[in-house]
């Protein structure tokens, strides 16, 4: 058996755990919601950040970057594909980390002063998207757990009986 087949077969992976769902759930939400903050201020502000950072295409990687939140948020939560969703989500956290948070070193949260309204906080290190590529790296390698449409397909791939197996694998 070949490790990708392991790492991103459904049919391999177990779905009686309640930690993968929880993870994903959460991790999916935080996809979602930071996805729906870019569209919901306007993809023209992310854009300006990304042609600031010297990336290519801003407009182009801007729109990705939107619909691999969004998207691989919705995956995420209702557990579809999680294995392979999360690989685009591990690069854009990636990208993000090198281009962005880096500089600011490894804690999220700076507390820089203090006013009537309580902290002022500086701007975030590289410590949120290491644990997001972390819980990422995890759904990876054990599955999506209990409540997915991962465990659905395995499901459905495992009743399909054995002559029709080599058939299914094929389309």
């Amino acid at each position: 058996m070949k490790i990708t087949d392991k790492l991103f077969n459904p049919a391999k992976k177990a779905y009686d755990s309640w930690a993968p769902f929880i993870l994903r759930v959460i991790v999916g939400l935080g996809f979602l919601i930071h996805g729906q903050a870019k569209l919901s201020k306007g993809p023209a502000g992310f854009m300006a950040l990304l042609q600031h950072l010297g990336i290519p295409q801003p407009k182009i990687m801007a729109w990705i970057a939107i619909c691999t939140e969004v998207l691989g948020g919705i995956a995420l939560i209702t557990g579809a594909f999680v294995s392979i969703v999360s690989v685009p989500l591990i690069i854009t956290m990636l990208t993000a980390m090198f281009t962005i948070h880096y500089k600011f070193g490894y804690s999220s949260i700076k507390t820089i002063g203090l006013d009537a309204n309580g902290p002022k906080f500086g701007p975030p290190g590289y410590e949120i998207n290491l644990l997001y590529i972390a819980a990422l790296g995890m759904l990876i390698a054990v599955g999506a757990g209990k409540f997915s449409l991962d465990s659905l397909f395995a499901k459905k791939t495992k009743d399909i009986g054995p002559v029709n197996k080599e058939l299914h694998a094929a389309i």
